[in-house]
C-alpha cells in the first residue's frame, strides 16, 4: 500500500504544474496508520481528477515558435537574443555568475515566454475558448479603428474599450494561427478555409495590425506588460505568415517596440527598414531612443544601491545601441543633430540614481497599539494589502468613521499600529558630500582602500564609474564626428544632461566643474534646470551649507527659481531632520516669490513631522494650506501663477477630508478646530 501511495504521489507531483493547485495529499511514512493512507489515496485521486480536467483545458494547440525569420513576416531573429527589456544580455556573452543578476532579468524581461506559471495559468482559466462562432473581423476592425482614432488629452478617451479592442484582436490572431497549423495538417474544414482565405484582407491585413500596434499604446498599461504583448502579437503574425511588411507597419511595430523597451527587436527593425532600402525619417530614430529609456525603466525604480556598478545590468550602460543607431542613421544617410544627440545623451541618466548618488536618513518603525490583543476588522473598512503582504492600509469610506482615529490607523499583521520614523544620526561619508571637498587640491580615502586621492580626481577616474566615464567618452566623440557624422556643438541641454548623469552617479564635484568651469568656458551660461539638478544631488547627501550657497548663487545672478527649486530644497531640510526649517522655507518662497513645491511637497512635509511626534510643526504646515485656500488672485499676478493656484485650491489630497485621514493614519487627530 505504501509503495502504490508514493506512485500516485509522484504521478500527481509530475503531471501538475508547480503553481496549478493547492490541493497537496498528505504525507505518509512507512509507519503511518491505514486510515492516513487511505486518505492519501484520495487526495491523490482528488489530484488526478484535476490533471485531467488541466490536460483538457490544455488540450488546444498554442504555436509559439521560437524563430519567425522563416515566414513572411522576417523581423530577423538575432533580435530575440539581443532583445532587451529593461535589461537582457546578448547570446553570445556569457551570463553573470552573481545569483542577484541572474534573478534581475527574470523579473524584468516580461516577455511572452517570462511570465510567471501562476499569471498563465490564471489568465489561460479566465479566458474563454474561442470557436469559429465568436470569429468576427468586422468589430475588430471596427474596434481597433476607433480605438485607434482617440488621442490621450481628449475627454471621451477610454482606456478601458482599448484594451478590450486589443484583447479581442489578440483571441482572433491566436484563432488564426491554430487554423494555420491544422490546415498545414489537413484537418480544417471548409469554412475555417474560408476563415483563412479571408483573414488576409481582415484581421491579418497590414493596415488593421498597423492600426492595432497603435491602439496597443492607448491602453494606459504598464511598460513590461506593453512587452510582452507586444512580442505576443508580433510571434503570432509571424506564425500566420500571411501578412505583408510594408513601411506603415514596419514603423509601427518599430513604435511599439521603442515604448515598451524591446531594445534588441527596434534595433532588428532597424536594419530591415535599411535593408529594404525604406525612406529614414526623425521618429523611427528617436524612437529607438526610447527603447532603451524604456529598457531603464525597471533599473530606475528597482536599483539595487548596494551592488557595484560593475554588477549592474548591462542597460547601465546604453553606449553600444547608440552606437549601432548612429551607423544606422549614417549609412541611411540621415544626418545627426544637436537635439537628436542630447535624446542620446539622456540615456545616460535614464537608470536612476547609483548608491554613491544616495544616502538613507531615516527608517520607518511602527508602535503597536495593544499589546498582542487583536484587531477585528469592520466591515465598513476597506483594506488594501501591499505586494509584501506586510502592511494593510485602512481607507475609511464613512463619514463617521472620521471621528475614530484606531479605525483608521494601519493594521500590520491583525494588529492596529502607530507608524513613526526613526532619523539615523550618522552623516553621509565625507567623501559624499561636497562641502567637505569644496577645495580640489583636498584629498579623500577612497573606500575600502588606503590611497588618498583628490574627490574630482577620483570621480574622473573610470573605476569610479563605467557609465558615467562611457557618457563623457560619448559626449567627446559627437563633437569630433562619431560613427561617420559631422562634428556637432554641444549646448547648454547637453551640458545639462552631462550635468544630470554626474549627479545620479554621485560625481557632485564633477558636476559643479561642469556648473563653474565648463560652461563658462564654452560660453555657455547655466539656467535654472542645471541649478535645480545639483541641488537636488545636493539634497540627497543632506548638504544643507552647500544648498544654501547655491540658492544665494541663483538670487545673485538673478536666476529664476521654480517649484522644482522649492522641491530639492525642502528635500534637503527634511532629509537631515529640520522640519520647522522646511515649513518656514515653504512659507518664505511663496510670500517672497509667489512659489510653491508640488503638492506632494505639502503632505511630505507633514508625514514627516507626524512620524517624528512634531504635531505642531505639521499643523503649522496645515495652517499655510488653508491660507492657500483662501488665496485670491490680485492685479497683476503671471497666468502661471493663476493656474497653479486654482490646481493647487482644487485638489482633493489637499481638502480638510484628507488632511484629517492623513493625521489620523499617524494617530494624531486634526479637528475642525484646526480650520478657519
Amino acid at each position: 500500500q505504501t509503495v502504490m501511495m508514493n506512485i500516485l504521489h509522484a504521478k500527481a507531483r509530475s503531471s501538475l504544474p508547480r503553481h496549478a493547485t493547492r490541493l497537496r495529499a498528505v504525507k505518509s511514512n512507512a509507519h503511518s496508520a491505514s486510515k492516513r493512507l487511505n486518505l492519501n489515496y484520495l487526495g491523490s485521486l482528488a489530484e488526478d481528477q484535476k490533471v485531467k480536467k488541466h490536460n483538457a483545458f490544455y488540450s488546444r494547440p498554442q504555436i509559439m515558435p521560437e524563430s519567425v525569420s522563416h515566414l513572411e513576416l522576417k523581423l530577423n531573429d538575432a533580435a530575440d537574443g539581443l532583445r532587451i527589456n529593461h535589461v537582457m544580455t546578448t547570446t553570445t556573452s556569457p551570463q553573470p555568475n552573481n545569483s542577484s543578476i541572474l534573478s534581475f532579468p527574470a523579473r524584468a524581461m516580461h516577455t511572452a515566454s517570462a511570465t510567471s506559471e501562476e499569471e498563465l495559468i490564471l489568465q489561460s482559466k479566465q479566458e474563454k475558448v474561442f470557436t469559429s462562432m465568436d470569429y468576427e473581423p468586422k468589430r475588430v476592425l471596427h474596434n481597433i479603428k476607433e480605438a485607434t482614432s482617440w488621442k490621450k488629452n481628449i475627454k471621451d478617451w477610454n482606456p478601458q474599450f482599448c484594451r478590450e479592442a486589443v484583447q479581442d484582436y489578440i483571441s482572433h490572431l491566436k484563432y488564426l494561427c491554430n487554423l494555420r497549423e491544422k490546415s498545414k495538417l489537413g484537418e480544417t474544414s471548409q469554412l475555417e478555409e474560408d476563415i483563412l482565405k479571408d483573414a488576409s484582407s481582415t484581421v491579418l491585413s497590414s493596415n488593421l495590425t498597423s492600426d492595432a500596434m497603435n491602439a496597443m499604446l492607448k491602453r494606459k498599461v504598464k511598460t513590461h506588460h506593453l512587452s510582452k504583448e507586444v512580442r505576443l502579437v508580433e510571434k503570432l503574425i509571424g506564425t500566420i505568415g500571411l501578412t505583408p511588411l510594408t513601411n506603415r507597419l514596419s514603423f509601427n511595430l518599430l513604435r511599439a517596440n521603442g515604448k515598451a523597451g524591446n531594445i534588441g527587436r527596434v534595433m532588428s527593425l532597424l536594419n530591415l527598414r535599411k535593408a529594404k532600402h525604406m525612406k529614414p525619417n526623425r521618429e523611427e530614430f528617436e524612437h529607438a531612443i526610447q527603447s532603451i529609456v524604456s529598457a531603464g525603466l525597471y533599473l530606475r525604480k528597482n536599483r539595487n544601491v548596494f551592488l557595484n556598478e560593475t554588477e549592474q545590468p548591462e542597460i547601465d550602460n546604453p553606449t553600444r545601441w547608440l552606437d549601432e543607431i548612429l551607423v544606422n542613421m549614417n549609412s541611411r544617410g540621415f544626418p545627426l543633430d544637436t537635439a537628436m544627440a542630447n535624446k542620446m545623451l539622456e540615456c545616460y541618466s535614464s537608470t536612476g540614481r547609483t548608491g554613491k548618488a544616495t544616502h538613507f536618513f531615516y527608517r520607518v518603525t511602527r508602535e503597536y497599539i495593544g499589546g498582542n490583543t487583536s484587531y477585528e476588522r469592520d466591515e465598513s473598512i476597506d483594506t488594501i494589502r501591499n505586494g509584501r503582504n506586510k502592511v494593510e492600509e485602512v481607507d475609511v469610506l464613512c463619514e463617521e468613521h472620521l471621528n475614530s482615529i484606531d479605525e483608521q490607523m494601519p493594521l500590520i499583521q491583525n494588529r492596529k499600529a502607530r507608524v513613526r520614523m526613526k532619523m539615523v544620526h550618522s552623516m553621509p561619508p565625507y567623501y559624499k558630500m561636497p562641502s567637505e571637498n569644496k577645495v580640489s587640491s583636498s584629498k579623500v580615502r577612497m573606500p575600502n582602500k588606503n590611497d588618498l586621492k583628490p574627490k574630482l580626481e577620483w570621480e574622473m577616474d573610470r573605476d569610479f564609474s563605467m557609465s558615467l566615464t562611457s557618457a563623457f567618452a560619448f559626449a567627446d566623440s559627437l563633437t569630433h564626428g562619431a560613427c561617420g557624422h559631422k562634428a556637432i556643438e554641444l549646448d547648454r541641454v547637453s551640458w545639462n544632461v552631462l550635468v544630470r548623469a554626474c549627479v545620479y552617479r554621485g560625481a557632485m564635484m564633477r558636476a559643479l566643474e561642469i556648473l563653474n568651469d565648463k560652461m563658462p568656458n564654452n560660453g555657455i551660461d547655466p539656467d535654472k534646470v542645471t541649478y535645480n539638478t545639483i541641488l537636488s544631488g545636493l539634497a540627497r547627501v543632506g548638504d544643507k551649507e552647500l544648498m544654501r550657497e547655491i540658492l544665494l548663487i541663483m538670487t545673485n545672478k538673478s536666476i529664476a527659481k521654480d517649484k522644482y527649486t522649492v522641491q530639492a530644497l525642502v528635500d534637503g531640510y527634511l532629509n537631515v531632520g529640520d522640519i520647522s526649517g522646511a515649513v518656514t522655507l515653504v512659507q518664505d518662497f511663496f510670500n517672497q516669490h509667489h512659489i510653491l513645491p508640488p503638492y506632494t511637497t505639502h503632505l511630505k512635509i507633514i508625514e514627516f513631522a507626524l512620524g517624528n511626534d512634531l504635531v505642531y510643526e505639521a499643523k503649522r504646515q496645515v495652517y499655510f494650506i488653508q491660507q492657500l485656500h483662501k488665496w485670491r488672485p490680485k492685479h497683476g499676478d503671471s497666468p502661471s501663477l493663476l493656474n497653479f493656484m486654482n490646481m493647487t485650491q482644487k485638489n482633493p489630497k489637499l481638502s480638510p477630508r484628507s488632511l484629517k485621514r492623513l493625521f489620523a493614519y499617524f494617530g494624531e487627530r486634526l479637528t475642525e478646530e484646526d480650520f478657519f
